[in-house]
């Protein structure tokens, strides 16, 4: 009788093991062209953003404060890539783990990051067209280092306190390794007030910028076409060619400020329409289901990939737009090359 029950109980857990191996397989499957892509999308942004942050570290000539700002950015996108996107895979084959949890918040924590560095990009741009003269005295180390400090801070913060909030308690309700939501009404409230302040705000506040560089670089434009510009004085002269310079160093950040933009404005856009749309009643929801379901599709399937390749791109524009960065670049690969032509030519000398 003994024999039975334990024989019993032996196949009961191989049965069991077997359809966890079967379910494991299956995730690990229908995940898999996810898996390769963050795999692809972590190699390639921790490739980018590592060598740019090295080239300007290494660079006397590119340590300039708005260098600063950019290595700061391009840090972000390296922890995007070691802490979201190479581990992936391990967020799908265990399930039970820390890193699952913490998945979400890492990513909103890094994705807001980017986008504030991107924000405060913009305002530092356009205190170069407004004060052109006085530039350096409004935007000086301490005020760099200090409004990074504030970005990493409130982004850290932002992210994670549904972590030590609402999402532990129901950790601890459900005994669940790894709830990657808490109660509907929190996680809605939540959200709405995450994206206002981490996503619109930041937007809010590129667009008018940018918008107010294109047009005073417009109005110089037309003044140097009509020669209203007086090349007597000294100070308009200069301010002039200030003007000018400045607007030609904000060119790189505009365009990866649009490439953010266009990139991941699509994912929130459909992820906020599919979330509001779920916490209405349900008589609601029957009648915009067609509208819920394709925001749903969209969002995992193919805006959300899209949003997170920013971190790989944005060194690759800035560096592509950025003639000092570009030149410097240049030139250290000509000198290794240079290098190596001497070192090659030393060796066929010694032998000869």
């Amino acid at each position: 009788m003994a024999n039975h029950t334990y024989d019993g109980n032996y196949s009961s857990i191989q049965d069991k093991r077997n359809t966890n191996n079967y379910n494991l397989s299956n995730d690990v499957m229908r995940e898999l062209p996810r898996i390769i892509y963050y795999e692809f999308i972590g190699l390639v942004a921790l490739l980018t953003n590592g060598s740019l942050v090295y080239f300007i570290a290494t660079r006397r000539k590119l340590w300039k404060l708005h260098n600063v700002k950019l290595c700061s950015m391009s840090m972000s996108g390296i922890l995007f890539a070691l802490l979201f996107c190479l581990p992936y895979p391990l967020t799908v084959i265990y399930k039970a783990n820390l890193l699952c949890y913490l998945k979400n918040p890492l990513r909103n924590f890094l994705m807001s990051c980017i986008c504030l560095h991107l924000a405060l990009i913009a305002i530092d741009r356009t205190i170069t067209i407004v004060k052109p003269l006085h530039y350096s005295k409004v935007v000086n180390r301490k005020y760099t280092f200090i409004s990074l400090l504030i970005i990493w801070l409130s982004a850290l913060f932002g992210s994670f306190y549904p972590v030590i909030t609402f999402r532990t308690q129901e950790k601890a309700r459900s005994k669940n390794l790894c709830p990657t939501s808490g109660n509907a009404s929190d996680e809605l409230v939540y959200t709405i007030g995450f994206y206002c302040i981490f996503f619109l705000c930041p937007l809010l506040t590129m667009l008018p910028c940018y918008g107010y560089i294109l047009v005073v670089a417009q109005r110089h434009l037309k003044k140097m076409n009509n020669h209203e510009i007086p090349t007597y004085n000294p100070l308009q002269n200069r301010t002039s060619i200030l003007i000018a310079k400045r607007f030609k160093a904000a060119i790189p950040f505009l365009i990866i400020t649009g490439t953010f933009i266009a990139l991941t404005v699509p994912h929130i856009i459909c992820s906020m329409i599919a979330l509001i749309l779920g916490s209405l009643p349900f008589n609601v929801r029957i009648q915009n289901f067609r509208l819920l379901i394709s925001c749903l599709k969209a969002s995992d399937y193919g805006l959300r990939e899209l949003a997170f390749s920013y971190p790989a791109l944005n060194p690759l524009i800035y560096v592509y737009f950025s003639r000092d960065v570009r030149h410097e670049i240049t030139n250290r690969f000509n000198d290794s090359i240079a290098q190596v032509s001497r070192t090659v030519i030393t060796a066929a000398t010694i032998r000869s």
